[in-house]
């Protein structure tokens, strides 16, 4: 038999499925109260789903009892190739920091000389702007004092 047939087959066998049900539907629903319908639709639904969930767990179940029994030359290939419990674990972090590299000896004592390109006189540009600046931090730190 050739796909493209066997695909217009089932086709039409699921728009015959699908047309019984909707007949069915209307039949039912045509039947029951207004204000009852949904209720019993969610139902219907809720019924039908449990349905074909025991359907496929026992489908399942036997499925798995009857592969348990054929398998039974295969779990003892599996037994031979157990992997040591040694090797599914990482082996642990090295606990320890690298040490400082210096580029040059620490000094015990500076000069004036040494400490020059990093040192900047706050009083150059003259004293005004670090008094307005240590009064401004004043004043905030009492006003928040209560």
């Amino acid at each position: 038999m050739a796909v493209p047939d066997m695909l217009t087959k089932i086709k039409s066998l699921i728009g015959i499925v699908a047309d019984f049900f909707f007949a069915l539907a209307d039949r039912i629903t045509e039947r029951i109260p207004e204000e009852n319908r949904r209720l019993v639709l969610i139902s219907i639904g809720g019924g039908f789903a449990v349905i074909m969930l025991v359907i496929i767990g026992t489908s399942l179940l036997i499925r798995s009892n009857s592969s348990e029994a054929g398998s039974s030359v295969e779990s003892t290939n599996f037994q031979r190739a157990l992997i040591p419990p040694d090797e599914l674990f990482l082996p642990d972090e090295p606990d320890f920091v690298p040490g400082v590299l210096l580029e040059r000896e620490q000094r015990s004592q500076w000069a004036a000389e040494d400490a020059a390109p990093w040192w900047q006189d706050p009083m150059r540009n003259g004293e005004e702007q670090w008094r307005a600046r240590i009064e401004i931090t004043i004043d905030e730190m009492l006003e928040r004092v209560p």
